[in-house]
């Protein structure tokens, strides 16, 4: 009866820690030419830094904010997507140009270990999500529709 309870009491999960958030805004630019479908692109870096660049957020310019709330419990990643688009303050005047359209957001996540990692990418704004499984290996590379 106690080595049941003692394997037992080794078989019970010792939970992931605590929970930890962070936020990272993307960098945005104009790709001519490039496939607008919602989705997401993942890859991997040599430094094990994570690229993630998501296209289809339409109607925004290069005034317009779009940034990750990454909370991270050990290896699993809750991604939660926030666009806030330009101000109309931020219209042109005859002085300056309009801000140009662009079509792709860039990420880095840094700070990622060789590990097999979990990820679910929301996005509220659109109603759309991914979800990803990966090994967080240099050259690793994956696209997932935003559905």
């Amino acid at each position: 009866m106690a080595a049941a309870a003692a394997v037992a009491a080794l078989a019970i999960p010792r939970g992931h820690g605590p929970a930890e958030t962070g936020f990272i805004t993307a960098e945005l630019t104009a790709e001519p030419g490039a496939d607008t479908a919602p989705r997401v692109e993942f890859s991997t870096r040599a430094d094990g830094a994570l690229v993630i660049r998501r296209y289809g957020l339409e109607g925004l310019t290069a005034a317009a904010t779009v940034a990750l709330a990454v909370t991270r419990k050990g290896f699993d990643l809750a991604i939660e997507e926030r666009v806030t688009p330009a101000p109309s303050s931020s219209a042109a005047t005859l002085d300056s140009e309009p801000p140009q359209p662009v079509n792709c957001a860039t990420f880095i996540l840094p700070g990622l270990s060789s590990e097999r990692y979990h990820l679910k990418y929301n996005s509220d704004p659109t109603s759309s999500f991914c979800t990803l499984a990966w090994r967080n290996l240099p050259g690793f590379a994956a696209t997932r529709p935003m559905t």
